[in-house]
């Protein structure tokens, strides 16, 4: 009987990372900074060692957790040859390989989005990268990134079979993976087979950098995220109760602030916080920083550091912990949550397909049918796909947006 290989994807808002393991070896495609906790955990469950820890490119747009796995897991971080990495322990190139027992999966270099890219390839599936995106690509301003070059790397990925599974790193709409095939059908920039047009198209795009995306490349270059010191929720908790002269900086933006926040936190939105440096580190007070799910906090925190402030701390899993674990919460008219539309709309859909498989059609029926198995799916996952729907409604976009005032890596934005 054959191996099985296993395949688990975490989300971190738009950004995809992943754990793959066969019998008892894993590695882990770029790690994200918010997620520690959760793949520890299943490193754990499962009793894997971690054999491999891959960045993909230097990213531009969130700390990786690659400095701070490699000093935990004492496994060696592998990047391209051409990342100015002072963490990579393993420099790869074209045609290289990787193995968790006995599967196999090959380095396809990948430059477009930056000239560091690669793509894992094999078992019928494909990491992308920042490369090829879910009905879209990579942008191509990015560390010495090139349409050109995205051109010919769109070109070798056309040529694998059309039913090979892609895995991007980002999607800004809540998709999880599409295949070759579909994005060939259906991709603008795959169906794009004039290089001087793509070139053409790929130039024409003005789009915003990232927030601090200068800092956010220093810190993965340097590995400096391992100096930021983490607390989880009970621990900081703990720590405001303690010791008044630490306080908790939200730096959320005001709409999610006032839709639910914690007793005494200090709401400074990131994208001003620039402003407020002064008057932070002339407070005499320490910080614990959290946002909504953890990942505008590191950035913050080291901003934060950056000037000199170093009683700074970063609260893991944000907001979005800190309620699972079920800690006080004062809760405002910043908008309604997320979890109370699910719950509405659920009931809503339910009683709508009751009443007309009563009156009109047992057909109907099937549509509270259809709620419960995805609410069990849900349950099963924690991956709810209404709430990702929901998510898409232009109020939930205003409310939920991260308020950072800049792009994303995706040419279509």
């Amino acid at each position: 009987m054959s191996a099985k290989l296993k395949v688990r994807q975490f989300a971190a808002g738009s950004c995809y990372s992943y754990i793959l393991n066969c019998q008892s070896e894993a590695f882990i495609i770029d790690p994200h900074i918010s997620l520690p906790e959760e793949y520890i955990g299943y490193l754990d469950k499962h009793g894997l060692t971690l054999k491999y820890i891959v960045d993909t490119h230097t990213h531009a747009d969130h700390f990786s957790l690659a400095a701070i796995l490699k000093e935990r897991f004492k496994a060696p971080v592998l990047m391209h040859e051409r990342a100015m990495s002072e963490v990579a322990d393993r420099r790869l190139k074209e045609g290289d390989e990787i193995s968790i027992g006995p599967k196999h999966f090959k380095i396809l270099y990948a430059p477009g989005h930056t000239d560091d890219t690669i793509n894992i390839y094999g078992e019928g599936m494909i990491f992308t990268a920042d490369v090829l995106l879910i009905g879209s690509v990579g942008r191509t301003d990015f560390q010495n990134g090139s349409p050109e070059s995205m051109f010919d790397t769109l070109e070798k990925l056309r040529a694998l079979p059309d039913e090979t599974i892609v895995f991007p790193v980002h999607d800004y709409n809540g998709r999880k993976s599409s295949t070759i095939g579909r994005e060939k059908a259906r991709n603008p920039f795959m169906r794009e087979r004039n290089k001087e047009a793509f070139v053409r198209n790929a130039r024409s795009k003005k789009l915003p950098k990232p927030f601090n995306i200068d800092n956010i490349i220093r810190v993965n270059q340097k590995g400096q995220a391992r100096t930021l010191e983490m607390v989880s929720p009970k621990e900081a908790q703990e720590v405001i109760l303690r010791d008044e002269q630490v306080k908790l900086l939200d730096v959320r933006s005001p709409l999610e602030f006032h839709e639910v926040h914690i007793k005494d936190s200090l709401n400074v939105p990131i994208d001003t916080i620039g402003l407020k440096l002064k008057d932070l580190s002339e407070s005499g007070k320490s910080y614990i920083v959290l946002c909504r799910t953890g990942n505008r906090s590191p950035m913050a925190a080291d901003m934060l550091l950056q000037s000199g402030l170093h009683t700074v701390k970063v609260m893991q899993g944000g907001m979005t912990r800190w309620q699972k674990e079920r800690l006080p919460v004062i809760k405002g008219e910043g908008g309604v949550s997320l979890e109370r539309q699910v719950r509405f709309t659920a009931g809503a859909v339910v009683l709508f397909g009751i009443i007309m498989s009563w009156f009109v059609n047992r057909a109907f029926i099937w549509i509270p049918i259809g709620v419960s198995c995805g609410l069990i799916f849900s349950g099963l996952s924690d991956n709810c796909l209404l709430s990702a729907l929901l998510m898409r409604l232009p109020y939930n976009k205003k409310l939920y947006k991260t308020k950072t005032g800049g792009g994303t890596c995706s040419i279509s934005q």
